[in-house]
C-alpha cells in the first residue's frame, strides 16, 4: 500500500491573491466561515454601493479558506459550489488545492480530525491570536497517493452516511421519548396514571379526604394567616387577599373530572411572587448558593434569600415559565417567581409536575423579552387530587420517568457508540489499514 509520508500544507495548497474593485450597481454574494469546522455559508447579499470596503476577495468554488481571527476557533473550510463567485474580505485567505497531489474529499476528512486543528490551537498565546497566511502553510499534514485517498473517502463516506442515518433514527426515538414525558405528565394531571389506585382506596378519596375538603382548608388557613398577618414579615411573604377569581365555566374544564378531584383555579393553590435582584457585581463575587433567574441556573452567591427547597417558575426571558427546585440554600432574582403554597395540604413535588404539566410558557405574553405574570398564572383552571392521590402521583411518575431515563441513556450511549466507529474508521485509515 505505500509508505505514509508527511508533508507540509505548502505542498498541496498554493496561496491565491487577488483584489476585485465593488461597483456600486452589482448585487454581491457575502459568503461566511462557520466556527467549529462546520463549513462556509452565504452571509448576505448586499448592493455594491452597501459595501464600505471596495476592494474584495473573489471566491471559487473548491477553495480552501481560512478566517484570519477565527481559524483557531476551527474557522476554515471549502467554498461549496452555490457560493462561486462570493466576495469575502483581506480578512480570509483563498487556497487553491493542487488536485494532482491532494483531493477535496481527502482533505475534508482531515478537517474533521484533528491533524490541521491541533497545530492551530498550539500557535499563539490568547484566544484571539490570529494566523497569517504563510502560517496556515507551515502546518504538517499525512499525505498518500490519490489512488488510497480515494480509498479512504470511500470508505469514510460509507461510514458517514450509515452513521448519518442512525442519528436520523436515534433523534426520532429522542423526541419520541421527549413526547412521552410530556404525555405522562398529561394523563398524572388528570388522574389517568391514577384510575386503579382509586378504585382500591375509595375511603382515600371520599369524605374528609374529597379534594373538595382539601380545597376548603386550603382557603381557610390562608384566610387565617392573612389575618393574622405579623408586622415583623417582609412584605413580600406577607400573606394579602386574593383578588377574585372568576368562577370556572364548563366550557374551561378540559376533561372529565375523576372522582374524588375538585376543579379550581391555579391562584387558589398558590401564589408567586418575584425574587431580589442581584447586580453583576453580586455575581461576580461567587459562591456556593446558585442563583435561579428567568432562565434557570445563572451563577453562583455567596448568600442566599431562599432557605429550603423552593419551586421557582422563570418570569422573564425566553425560557420564562420553565419550573425548576432549587437546593436548601439559593438566590432567586427579580427574573423569577418565588412559589408559596400550604405544605400540609399540597404535595410539592405534585405542584411541581403540575406546573411543569401546565407548559406555563405558553402564558407568557410576547415582548421583546417574553414575559409572564400573575395575571395570566392565576386564573389557569386545573383539577385538585387527594393529598394521598398527590403522593400516588408523583410516586408514579417517578417510577414511569426512570424507564424513559434508561431508555434515554441508551440512545445517548448509541449515538457516543456511533462516534467511536467514526474514530476508529480515521484511525485505522490513516494507520494504512484498509
Amino acid at each position: 500500500m505505500g509508505e505514509w509520508k508527511t508533508v507540509k500544507l505548502a505542498e498541496v495548497l498554493r496561496y491565491r491573491k487577488g483584489n476585485i474593485l465593488i461597483n456600486n450597481d452589482e448585487e454581491y454574494s457575502l459568503c461566511r466561515v462557520q466556527l467549529h469546522r462546520r463549513g462556509v455559508v452565504l452571509r448576505e447579499k448586499k448592493m455594491g454601493i452597501q459595501i464600505k470596503t471596495k476592494k474584495q476577495q473573489v471566491c471559487r468554488a473548491g477553495d480552501l479558506i481560512v478566517a484570519e481571527m477565527d481559524a483557531k476557533f476551527g474557522g476554515y473550510g471549502f467554498i461549496p459550489n452555490h457560493l462561486e463567485n462570493a466576495i469575502v474580505s483581506s480578512h480570509y485567505y483563498l487556497y487553491e488545492l493542487d488536485k494532482n497531489k491532494i483531493t477535496q474529499e481527502y482533505f475534508e476528512i482531515l478537517i474533521k480530525t484533528d491533524f490541521i486543528q491541533n497545530q492551530i490551537e498550539a500557535k499563539g498565546s490568547t484566544n484571539y491570536s490570529s494566523i497569517r497566511a504563510w502560517e496556515f502553510l507551515d502546518y504538517e499534514i499525512p499525505l498518500q497517493s490519490i489512488a488510497l485517498q480515494n480509498i479512504i473517502a470511500a470508505k469514510y463516506l460509507k461510514h458517514s452516511r450509515f452513521k448519518e442515518d442512525l442519528g436520523i433514527v436515534l433523534n426520532a426515538q429522542l423526541k419520541y421519548l421527549s413526547q412521552l414525558r410530556q404525555r405522562i405528565l398529561q394523563e398524572a394531571i388528570e388522574g389517568k396514571l391514577t384510575a386503579k389506585w382509586r378504585v382500591q382506596h375509595p375511603d382515600l378519596i371520599s369524605g374528609d379526604n374529597h379534594a373538595s375538603k382539601l380545597l376548603e382548608k386550603i382557603k381557610a388557613e390562608k384566610e387565617r394567616l392573612r389575618k393574622e398577618g405579623n408586622p415583623s414579615t417582609s412584605l413580600r411573604t406577607r400573606i394579602k387577599k386574593d383578588k377574585l377569581l372568576a368562577p370556572i365555566a364548563d366550557t374551561e374544564k378540559p376533561f372529565a373530572l375523576p372522582e374524588g378531584w375538585v376543579w379550581c383555579r391555579l391562584g387558589e393553590l398558590l401564589r408567586i411572587s418575584s425574587g431580589d435582584s442581584l447586580t453583576s457585581k453580586d455575581m461576580a463575587k461567587g459562591g456556593d448558593f446558585p442563583v435561579y433567574g428567568g432562565n434557570g441556573i445563572n451563577g453562583y452567591h455567596d448568600k442566599a434569600n431562599v432557605l429550603k427547597k423552593t419551586i421557582v417558575i422563570g418570569r422573564v426571558g425566553t425560557q420564562c415559565g420553565s419550573v425548576h427546585v432549587t437546593p436548601e440554600k439559593a438566590w432567586i432574582t427579580d427574573n423569577a417567581f418565588i412559589t408559596y403554597y400550604h405544605e400540609h395540604y399540597l404535595s410539592g413535588n405534585w405542584l411541581e409536575k403540575l406546573l411543569v404539566a401546565l407548559n406555563l410558557r405558553d402564558r407568557a405574553r410576547e415582548t421583546a423579552q417574553p414575559v409572564i405574570s400573575g395575571k395570566r398564572v392565576y386564573p389557569i383552571v386545573t383539577a385538585l387530587p387527594s393529598f394521598a392521590e398527590q403522593q400516588t402521583i408523583v410516586k408514579r411518575i417517578n417510577e414511569l420517568m426512570a424507564i424513559i431515563d434508561e431508555l434515554e441513556k441508551q440512545v445517548f450511549e448509541r449515538k457516543k457508540q456511533s462516534e467511536m466507529l467514526m474514530q476508529s474508521v480515521l484511525r485505522e485509515a490513516f494507520a494504512g489499514n484498509k
